[in-house]
């Protein structure tokens, strides 16, 4: 199928000119920019080129987005109340989602998918400019680095569309918006974002230059810099892009541990400064009585410990634990303030107290994509390529023994019991990192509760504007493996 993209183009025309990320954009322009004749001098390009990350973060850490149903839908974290739409997409047995206009919550995912195309529009037209001729900075200094940033901006635009709908639209600098731009499926658009990430891997390669610590907040980068932290989010793209095991098997584990070994050496952590940037999700998954730990990952940590909360409503004993991080990252609460009605199963006992910012002074660093991460995609590599020695010394010099104080895995162990505690290093140690990392995870092992959808539709206004069918994913009824889990942790229990 194929349609005009007249609506997430005007969109990206306000996005352009608006001094900040999340701007209400309910108004429908009629008219399709001349986006060559958008940006009309070197300062204006680098100006814009500047803000990219940011309106990225922000995007992705917003409050506002499908991020924080996501996590709760993957049983990492619960919550009873409505907001983000958290309760009604993670209520036991799982529901279909209501994609229209008319529901409650309708505009956080609207805008979630209006702002990730938003900053892959401003990403793209520094690219035109570059690629008309525009030289940027004295003598041209700085072209090359805002080509590579451009690269990197468009890659995990590009990427987190893929990695959160069903399918959507792939706008690059080249895409002519003179003719109909085609519907593509999340697997197009991830390997697009793979080739544009590509790109500014071969630009840092061949080009020296530093981004400015104001680009990510309080972190300079080299070009060897930038260019890691693409390898990385190339890494990240293809082992969170399957939608269930079958997909997860397929996935080219070379490519990835050739990605993950050029990725990152420290982590990507901006500064939160309490004025411009600030993490909202972070913020409000932390705030003491409201959204906790699922008592999934406690149970993770003490087996004793129930795996779902008691249906009587009765807390349980205090959890204990060979692993430190259960005293050091989480912190017991012997209440609940959630509403019974809504289900027991929401109920936990237990809060995130290892990100302390988010609920003082909304001051410090904040990990997105730790080196821990990186290190646990070249175990996974390892260990599916057969290499089971690389990926045992990976996870034993790791979060496993030096965070959490655990045994190291023996030298026989077996390839079974390698990605059980891969996979535990993933649920207890990325907690609150990177975007959807939870859901991502349990989804490619047919892990999501029966019924839960493995991936959003198309907001609804956007099919209406586009004229594009109605559609939407989830319920039990609906479980096809596709679109909607068939599987569901609880079958291992």
């Amino acid at each position: 199928m194929k349609k005009y993209f007249y609506k997430i183009i005007s969109l990206l025309l306000f996005v352009l000119f608006s001094s900040a990320c999340h701007k209400d954009l309910e108004t429908v322009y009629d008219n399709k920019p001349d986006r060559i004749n958008v940006l009309q001098n070197s300062e204006d390009v680098y100006s814009l080129a500047q803000g990219t990350f940011y309106n990225w973060y922000m995007t992705v850490t917003s409050s506002i987005s499908p991020r924080m149903a996501m996590w709760v839908m993957a049983d990492q974290g619960t919550c009873s109340w409505a907001n983000s739409g958290m309760y009604h997409l993670s209520s036991e047995p799982r529901d279909g989602f209501n994609n229209t206009t008319s529901y409650t919550y309708a505009y956080i995912f609207e805008r979630y998918y209006e702002d990730i195309y938003g900053t892959l529009f401003i990403a793209n037209n520094t690219l035109i400019a570059i690629e008309n001729g525009m030289e940027i900075g004295v003598d041209g200094k700085d072209t090359e680095m805002i080509k590579a940033m451009g690269y990197f901006i468009q890659g995990i635009s590009l990427g987190y569309v893929g990695l959160v709908y069903d399918k959507g639209f792939i706008l690059t600098e080249e895409t002519d918006l003179e003719v109909e731009v085609p519907v593509s499926t999340y697997q197009e658009i991830l390997d697009q974002a793979i080739v544009s990430l590509d790109k500014c891997i071969q630009v840092c390669e061949n080009n020296s230059f530093t981004v400015d610590e104001f680009w990510i907040n309080g972190s300079s980068y080299t070009a060897e810099e930038l260019g890691r932290l693409a390898n990385s989010f190339a890494a990240r793209l293809l082992v969170y892009s399957p939608r269930n095991k079958q997909e997860n098997d397929l996935v080219d584990w070379t490519k990835v541990l050739n990605y993950a070994n050029n990725g990152i050496q420290r982590d990507l952590a901006p500064y939160m400064d309490n004025t411009n940037w600030k993490c909202w999700y972070k913020y409000y998954t932390v705030r003491p009585g409201w959204a906790r730990i699922d008592s999934r990952i406690i149970n993770m940590m003490d087996e004793r410990y129930p795996w779902r909360f008691p249906d009587d409503g009765v807390p349980p004993q205090k959890a204990q634990s060979d692993d430190a991080r259960l005293n050091t990252d989480f912190k017991y609460v012997s209440t609940n303030n959630m509403k019974p009605e809504r289900g027991y199963y929401h109920f936990s006992n237990y809060e995130y107290c290892r990100t302390q910012y988010a609920i003082t002074e909304h001051e410090g660093e904040v990990v997105d994509f730790s080196v821990t991460e990186n290190d646990l995609f070249k175990a996974e590599a390892y260990a599916e390529l057969g290499n089971l020695p690389a990926a045992i010394d990976i996870i034993n010099s790791g979060s496993r023994v030096n965070r959490g104080g655990l045994s190291p895995l023996p030298a026989n162990t077996t390839k079974e019991k390698l990605m059980d505690a891969l996979f535990y290093e993933r649920d207890i140690d990325l907690i609150q990192t990177g975007f959807g990392i939870a859901f991502f995870d349990m989804r490619r092992r047919d892990m999501l509760q029966i019924g839960t959808m493995l991936h959003f539709p198309i907001p609804a206004k956007e099919l209406m504007v586009l004229g594009m069918p109605e559609y939407t994913f989830g319920g039990v009824s609906n479980a096809d493996g596709i679109n909607v889990s068939n599987g569901g942790w609880f079958s291992t229990k």
